[in-house]
């Protein structure tokens, strides 16, 4: 994490309390191994702020009933764990900044971009292993308390996007499904533009719904 310090009107204690929850956010939705196994991220729910309703009733929508313009896996890392098991620890890169939110006294926003890379095999054995990489992007408010209305301990989630390598885009079914060699054998090829899933340098476009 970086260093706190205070940021917009904001302490530097409360900039320090944002950034652990942060991650804690992104380990809970993205590393915890109930999660990938296509379990309830509890955990990470638990962390938004209640006062974000409408946020949270479309991440649990989403989770009972997925659909393609309300997908679970844009927040949440989940794979079916009858088609696919982990193979080995999730490799993690990224960065949080801090900066002050423009014409806003008293908050401070925290920005999370970072790439989770997962080994998976087909369940139940085989030889082959491939990868899936997340890139996930997160915008969390830290804000004074003098001026805002929010709930002690809590994340207060301004935004969230994310984009997915290896996935077989069926949209809608609420975890992701890697493909291996011999599906891209057997199946068409590729018409979309090449991409670099690693690559950071840009924004990520908000899917259209």
């Amino acid at each position: 994490l970086p260093e706190a310090k205070a940021v917009g009107g904001v302490s530097a204690a409360r900039v320090e309390a944002a950034l652990k929850k942060t991650k804690q956010f992104l380990v809970a939705a993205n590393l915890d191994p109930a999660v990938l196994e296509g379990g309830r991220p509890a955990k990470a729910l638990d962390l938004v702020d209640p006062g974000e309703k409408d946020l949270l009733a479309e991440l649990r929508v989403a989770l009972r009933r997925p659909t393609a313009e309300n997908d679970p896996t844009w927040a949440f890392t989940r794979f079916d764990p009858d088609e696919v098991e982990l193979v080995g620890q999730a490799r993690v890169r990224g960065r949080m900044t801090v900066e002050p939110e423009p014409g806003t006294a008293g908050k401070a926003l925290i920005k999370a971009d970072y790439t989770f890379v997962y080994p998976v095999a087909r369940a139940g054995g085989g030889d082959e292993v491939t990868r899936t990489i997340v890139r996930r992007t997160i915008e969390v408010a830290a804000m004074d308390p003098a001026r805002f209305r929010f709930t002690e301990g809590r994340l207060w989630i301004s935004d969230y996007n994310s984009e997915i390598a290896n996935d077989d885009c069926r949209e809608g079914d609420g975890v992701i499904r890697p493909q291996f060699l011999t599906d891209r054998e057997e199946g068409p090829e590729p018409t979309g533009e090449a991409r670099d899933p690693y690559d950071r340098s840009e924004g990520l476009d908000r899917p259209e719904q």
